[in-house]
């Protein structure tokens, strides 16, 4: 399967990695509209470097190679991983139609966009889709934890509140010093219910920080599930890491002495000594490792649109070339 990532941010840099490395990818390109740095590193890597035809020239005079047009790179793949920024999505979209190929969206475009992917809840119902749309990373790492606890119990109501980090480390865009913002009926329990039908409110604050969200889920159950069964079920999954911790900064140090690739952690961090249980309501909360955590779920989104495997295959492929299983196993010796 030829695909091509346009864009080439904090997403795109980590899709193309993986797409690489994937057993029935091929990796025609990535897109640039900027003559910096990380076009250098792409070249570095040996990947095809598209840009707008009007800016070749500038890319040529930085000493970078072009590959070509964007428009030319979008011809030559069979899939397009649109890592964009937020919002531009809808405007590309109007040329993947035009160039008659399917593409994979990111969350920070509206649901309309296409059909909405989590490879844990809902891969087969995204099978030859033309357009998916992997939701965000928050929303991505909901997915993760409410869907085996939706499967092994019984949810009446799911209250989430998020701690967003204000930029990612790379964003000069920058942040609040000395502010918190906030939002309430944020669009992560919508977006939620798009993929899972589940009861769900959520509330989320910004906070001047760049190492990870940080989220809390009351969750409401028809029944009195234990805190050791709560942390039993999300264990057991593959795509969630369950540790005992303190702070961010303890699990980024972790994953920094572990010598993870740009302390990629792939998984949200399920807090065990914060789950809280009392009746029939749990408490517990997420670290979410937001340049990192939608990555799997794009690959996955790739095989799905391009049938290319059966889900558990898909899913076990992605772990594997991500190293997803021995960084699950490490952080949670390390932390347990």
């Amino acid at each position: 399967m030829k695909v091509c990532v346009n864009g080439y941010g904090t997403i795109g840099k980590r899709v193309a990695d993986a797409v690489a490395m994937h057993p029935k990818m091929q990796l025609i390109g990535i897109s640039k509209y900027t003559p910096d740095n990380h076009a250098k590193m792409a070249e570095r890597l040996g990947y095809g470097i598209y840009v707008p035809a009007e800016k070749t020239a500038d890319f040529e005079k930085k000493g970078i190679k072009v590959g070509g047009t964007v428009e030319e790179m979008i011809k030559a793949c069979d899939i397009v991983v649109d890592a964009s920024a937020d919002g531009k999505g809808a405007a590309n979209r109007a040329l993947y139609e035009k160039l008659g190929k399917p593409a994979i969206f990111q969350g920070g475009e509206d649901d309309s966009i296409g059909k909405s992917f989590n490879a844990r809840s809902n891969f087969d119902a995204a099978r030859n889709e033309k357009f998916i749309r992997v939701v965000s990373c928050n929303t991505t790492s909901f997915c993760r934890v409410l869907k085996p606890l939706q499967e092994r119990f019984k949810i009446k109501r799911v209250n989430g509140f998020l701690i967003r980090r204000g930029a990612d480390p790379d964003d000069v865009k920058g942040s609040q010093i000395n502010s918190i913002d906030w939002k309430a009926n944020s669009h992560h329990s919508h977006d939620v219910n798009t993929i899972i039908d589940v009861p769900m409110t959520s509330l989320a604050f910004k906070a001047p920080h760049t190492l990870a969200h940080v989220n809390s889920l009351y969750i409401h159950f028809d029944g009195e599930p234990s805190k050791e069964e709560i942390i039993k079920v999300l264990k057991a999954e593959n795509r969630v890491i369950v540790a005992k911790a303190d702070s961010t900064s303890q699990i980024i140090e972790v994953a920094r002495d572990l010598g993870l690739k740009r302390y990629d952690l792939y998984m949200p961090v399920m807090i065990s000594n914060s789950v809280m249980a009392e009746g029939n309501t749990v408490f517990f909360s997420i670290v979410v490792p937001q340049e990192s955590v939608v990555v799997a779920e794009n690959i996955d989104a790739i095989v799905a649109q391009g049938g290319l495997m059966a889900k558990e295959e898909s899913m076990r492929v992605t772990e594997k070339i991500l190293g997803m299983d021995r960084i699950k196993k490490d952080v949670e010796t390390v932390l347990g």
